[in-house]
C-alpha cells in the first residue's frame, strides 16, 4: 500500500476524490458536518474503553484522527459530510461512517431519481401548498387544480371550490409557459436550461435558482425536464449544499441555498423521490430585511378530478 493509499484508507475517501473542487460551503454546513463527526466520536468512546483500545490499536487511532481531519478539510472545500449508521458486519454493533457528497453529486443523483419517475397522465395537476410570512399568521393549506390548457385554476380552500379564469403558467427566462404542452416543448439539456434561466443580467443565477424551484415545486414538468432542471442547478455557480434538515411540515430533506442580490433563497428536496418539499427566501436588503417568505408543498401530483 502506498503512502497516498494509506492516508486515504477510510470510508468516504472515494467520494472526496470524485468531488473535485467545489464552491465553499455555507457556515451551517460546517457546523452540521463537524457535529456529525463529533457525535460519531462520542458514541464510539462510550462503547469502548478508550485507553485499552487505543493502546492495542495505535494505528487505528491514527486512522480515526486522520479521517476526522480529512472530513473537516472536505467541509472547508465545499463538501458536506454525513454521519451514517448501519448494523455492522457481526455482533450486531452499529458502525459509523462519514460520507462526503458535493452539491453536483447530490443534484445529479436527484436528477436520476426524477428521470425514473412516471409522467403525469391525468386531467388536472394538483398542488397543495401552505404559505407563511414572517410576523403573519400562517395561512391554511390551499389546493390548486390546473387543467391542461391552463385557462383556469380551481382553488379549494375551507371546503369551498372556486374557479378563477384567466391565463396562468410559469416563466423560464423570457419564455412564458401557459400550458402543459409548453412545458413539453422546452429543452431538457442542462446547458440550454441554464442559458434560458440566466436571461437576467442583474439577477443571473438567482433568477435561475428561483425559476427552477417554481417549475420543480408547482408545474407538471415531465421526468426529462425535471431531471434537466436538477442537472442545470448542479451547474449553476453559487448553489451550495447545506445538508439534511426538516421542513416546516416536519419532513426530512436535503437543503440547497443560493445567496443572491437581495435575498438568500433555499430549497428543501426529498432525495428519495426528487420532490421539492419547500422553498423559502430571506430578504437581505431594504426595509423588509430579515423577513422570510416560505412555500411548503404538502402534496403535488396528477389528479383525475377536483376535490
Amino acid at each position: 500500500m502506498t503512502q497516498r493509499q494509506d492516508l486515504l484508507d477510510f470510508p468516504g475517501a472515494e467520494a472526496l476524490q470524485a468531488a473535485g473542487r467545489v464552491e465553499p460551503p455555507a457556515p451551517q454546513a460546517v457546523v452540521q458536518a463537524l457535529a456529525a463527526v463529533h457525535a460519531a466520536a462520542r458514541l464510539e468512546t462510550a462503547q469502548h474503553s478508550v485507553v485499552a483500545s487505543l493502546e492495542r490499536r495505535p494505528f487505528a487511532r491514527g486512522r480515526r484522527i486522520l479521517a476526522t481531519a480529512v472530513a473537516a478539510a472536505a467541509v472547508a472545500g465545499g463538501v458536506v459530510a454525513y454521519s451514517v449508521t448501519d448494523a455492522g458486519q457481526s455482533g450486531g454493533h452499529p458502525t459509523h461512517q462519514v460520507q462526503a457528497v458535493s452539491v453536483a453529486t447530490f443534484l445529479d443523483h436527484t436528477a436520476d431519481v426524477a428521470y425514473a419517475r412516471p409522467a403525469a397522465g391525468a386531467r388536472y395537476w394538483k398542488v397543495q401548498t401552505k404559505v407563511s410570512h414572517t410576523g403573519a399568521k400562517p395561512a391554511p393549506a390551499t389546493d390548486y387544480y390546473y387543467a391542461r390548457s391552463m385557462d383556469a385554476v380551481y382553488i379549494v380552500a375551507g371546503g369551498q371550490t372556486h374557479k378563477k379564469s384567466g391565463t396562468f403558467g410559469w416563466r423560464l427566462g423570457a419564455k412564458e409557459l401557459h400550458s402543459w404542452s409548453d412545458l413539453d416543448r422546452l429543452p431538457t439539456g442542462p446547458a440550454q436550461l441554464v442559458t434560458l434561466m440566466n436571461s437576467s443580467k442583474e439577477y443571473a443565477g438567482q433568477s435561475a435558482f428561483l425559476q427552477a424551484g417554481a417549475l420543480l415545486g408547482e408545474s407538471p414538468a415531465g421526468p426529462k425536464l425535471r431531471a434537466g432542471l436538477y442537472r442545470a442547478l448542479a451547474r449553476l455557480h453559487g448553489v451550495k449544499l447545506v445538508g439534511t434538515v426538516k421542513d416546516s411540515a416536519g419532513r426530512t430533506g436535503t437543503e440547497l441555498v443560493f445567496s443572491g442580490v437581495a435575498s438568500t433563497d433555499h430549497m428543501v428536496i426529498d432525495p428519495k423521490t426528487s420532490a421539492l418539499l419547500e422553498t423559502s427566501s430571506v430578504s437581505t436588503k431594504g426595509s423588509d430585511r430579515g423577513q422570510t417568505m416560505r412555500v411548503t408543498y404538502l402534496s403535488v401530483g396528477p389528479a383525475d378530478k377536483i376535490g
